[in-house]
């Protein structure tokens, strides 16, 4: 009896306590000193006391004094980064989050309903592993290879925070790459992108359709002295790149100053008329003696040719001469084999004439018919005598 006693007073005194509790909230509220906090699914309270995390409010409906700070946090939305170091130091925080580091030469890139949000760089990032909307991806900067395992929107996202370089090889050239001024590779036309990191990149281009060098005003001396500018073409394409590079950085300079001196050593040795007579056999000497040389580096020479000749003014005036004193020659020479000819026609048709005498009156009436021609009015005088005198003409 004395037990069961013990018992209900007992629980009369909790009661009394659980009561007094409710009725002092009541009288909390009802004074405005307390106020309802409502956590929904998509959210955090954290109470934060003295930088210290006082307690955590998960989805629910609390009852909490008006001078106690909570924060909330949305779940789907990056943890501000002045409260990193109170959230990690609290252990259960601490693991309802995932923390990020973004370190030298890396970028984070935070999409949200998978669409690009934000990106970091050289900043750590915070984020909720219950969000339902954040995504992460993280991309190391450091690499130099040429990139090829990225899909289309990552490679724009990435653009447009910088992160990527590209090198661009116009349609018919090709590029030589270099790394930290070291020979990486050779690269077609097209688009290459790389990560934008500490690396020097650089490209060096060429074009790899037939190019033409024109080597002009050349002033050389023919073996007889004759002093000439000549202006010299040429055509060559390049086979192999490296090969050419390497050989001579700056190749069109060295293919023109070898046909500069192919051209000098072989029209110094010709004289003026046989230079004159077989321009073709100066482009014959050039591709001769060049083509081989050129291709051993890597170039193909194509074609080359003479372009022009310019004499001095005294030489010019003398050519002149000659080419008029020629055709000079060759007019008269032309005139006298005329004259000739029509002089031996002419003998021809009076020993045919001679012969037959229907041939001569044919011939006779020819003239009279060309000069009837030139006549406009004819006097008849002398009566009959002309008509028998015409009659006697036609019926000899």
């Amino acid at each position: 009896m004395l037990k069961q006693t013990q018992h209900c007073n007992k629980k009369f005194r909790h009661s009394e306590l659980v009561s007094e509790s409710h009725k002092k909230y009541k009288n909390l509220k009802k004074d405005n000193k307390m106020k309802k906090l409502a956590i929904n699914n998509q959210e955090v309270g954290v109470s934060i006391k003295n930088n210290e995390v006082n307690k955590i409010y998960t989805k629910g409906n609390y009852w909490i004094f008006f001078n106690k700070q909570t924060t909330i946090f949305n779940v789907n939305e990056i943890i501000d980064e002045k409260c990193h170091s109170i959230i990690l130091e609290n252990e259960t925080l601490k693991s309802m989050v995932e923390f990020i580091e973004v370190l030298h030469n890396e970028v984070l890139i935070v999409y949200k309903n998978n669409q690009f949000h934000q990106s970091f760089v050289n900043k750590n990032v915070m984020i909720w592993k219950n969000t339902t909307q954040l995504k992460t991806s993280k991309f190391d900067l450091n690499a130099t290879d040429l990139i090829t395992n990225l899909s289309k929107r990552d490679l724009e996202i990435l653009k447009k925070v910088s992160a990527l370089k590209t090198i661009s090889i116009a349609p018919y050239f090709e590029g030589i790459l270099f790394k930290d001024n070291q020979f990486d590779q050779v690269l077609k036309a097209g688009d290459y992108i790389f990560y934008n990191n500490e690396t020097k990149t650089s490209v060096v281009t060429f074009d790899m359709r037939p190019q033409t060098i024109e080597i002009s005003g050349q002033e050389i001396l023919t073996k007889d002295k004759a002093q000439l500018r000549i202006n010299f073409m040429v055509q060559y394409q390049i086979i192999d790149l490296i090969n050419a590079y390497q050989s001579n950085k700056d190749f069109e300079k060295m293919i023109y100053q070898a046909i500069q001196l192919g051209l000098r050593e072989f029209i110094g040795n010709m004289n003026f008329d046989d230079l004159m007579s077989d321009k073709n056999s100066v482009s014959d000497y050039i591709i001769q003696k060049y083509q081989t040389e050129f291709a051993k580096i890597g170039l193909n020479l194509k074609q080359a040719g003479m372009k022009d000749i310019i004499l001095p003014g005294e030489i010019r005036e003398i050519m002149n001469r000659v080419l008029i004193a020629e055709k000079t020659a060759q007019a008269n020479s032309i005139m006298r084999r005329e004259e000739t000819a029509s002089t031996r026609s002419l003998l021809n048709t009076a020993k045919l004439m001679e012969e037959n005498e229907t041939l001569w009156k044919l011939k006779e009436m020819e003239y009279i018919e060309k000069i009837a021609d030139k006549v406009g009015d004819i006097s008849i005088s002398g009566g009959s005598n002309v008509l028998n005198e015409l009659k006697t003409m036609f019926t000899k």
